[in-house]
């Protein structure tokens, strides 16, 4: 017995050795993972190339993609490098927004004011005064000397405390203006910071208008729909707040002209109601600052318009030829000796 016992554990031993040899077999080392540090700095690092690229990419894909944004590009440099005169005649500015577009036929206005003027144009659509006003005073920071700028707005429009957001802010707002655009906007913090940061990036400045580009390849008609529900007013109709409101920026303009020696007028388009134009347009001479209306409101019938607030074809073509008659009535510009 005992020797079968004996033989028994001792033909049992290898089989223990090998199941003992095998539980012990050391599996070839992985991959070791990977530390919480290493993660953020790989994700940071992420980001920022996805950053860098949409800066590079978001002007190219405008360019591209929106007929607006490359007329708006070409307006801006040339208006960027305006001097007082240009093959001798003094240069006319025009700035605003749609109802300056579809108001004014270039062609016709340049020439009839031949003669007279040197005529350009940057039309930027939705904006309002404080978009023209502190876009005004950047270019003219930069070095732009037109002889006379028109800036064209309806007068709720002139009264108004919008900005066209990020856009204003990366094209139009010089980062010295910043504080004083956060007050005059009553911008919240996190508006405030959204405008600083675009100020200084394409993409934050840009991406408004890729998303239109988007919508307008995504939604059939998106052009058409947009215009129907778009809202064009500031919505301030009270009498006397408009005229309060332009007793206080028509002199911001005067001291605008005179600090860089150009002539700053402001246009009133057609309206099919009372806007109290007339009233602002009293203001003017005492304040430094010629308003024209070649149009009292309500003259215009509703068949010039294409939409009760834009004129159609017919209606700018009116309205065109009385707008160069009161330019050319406009005190003759005065323009310094070249020195050299």
């Amino acid at each position: 017995m005992p020797s079968s016992i004996s033989n028994s554990k001792g033909a049992s031993n290898p089989e223990g050795e090998a199941k003992a040899g095998a539980a012990t077999t050391v599996a070839p080392p992985g991959k070791a993972p990977v530390s919480a540090k290493t993660g953020i700095i790989l994700l940071l690092a992420g980001l920022v190339v996805i950053f860098a690229a949409l800066e590079i990419a978001s002007p190219v894909i405008l360019r591209h993609f929106s007929r607006i944004e490359r007329r708006i590009d070409a307006e801006l440099a040339i208006a960027q490098r305006l001097q007082p005169t240009e093959d001798g005649h003094p240069t006319l500015l025009l700035v605003g927004n749609s109802l300056l577009d579809e108001g004014v036929q270039l062609d016709s206005l340049r020439s009839d004011l031949a003669s007279d003027y040197a005529v350009k144009r940057l039309v930027i659509e939705q904006t309002h005064y404080l978009d023209w006003y502190f876009g005004l005073r950047r270019m003219l920071e930069q070095g732009a000397r037109p002889s006379v700028v028109v800036v064209t707005l309806d007068p709720s429009q002139l009264a108004s405390g919008f900005t066209l957001s990020e856009s204003f802010a990366h094209r139009q707002m010089s980062i010295r203006d910043f504080p004083r655009v956060v007050r005059e906007a009553d911008l919240d913090r996190t508006t405030a910071s959204t405008y600083f940061f675009a100020h200084f990036s394409n993409w934050l400045g840009d991406k408004g208008y890729i998303r239109q580009c988007v919508m307008i390849l995504m939604v059939p008609n998106f052009r058409e729909l947009a215009a129907r529900i778009a809202d064009h007013g500031s919505h301030i109709n009270d009498r006397a707040r408009l005229v309060g409101i332009a007793q206080q920026r028509l002199p911001e303009l005067a001291e605008l002209g005179q600090k860089y020696g150009v002539r700053i007028v402001v246009l009133f388009p057609p309206a099919l109601r009372e806007n109290y134009s007339l009233d602002i347009q009293q203001l003017g001479p005492s304040l430094n600052v010629p308003v024209l209306v070649p149009s009292r409101p309500g003259e215009f019938p509703r068949d010039l318009y294409r939409d009760g607030f834009h004129l159609n074809a017919q209606g700018a073509k009116i309205f065109t030829t009385r707008l160069g008659r009161e330019l050319r009535a406009l005190p003759p510009v005065q323009i310094a000796a070249d020195p050299h």
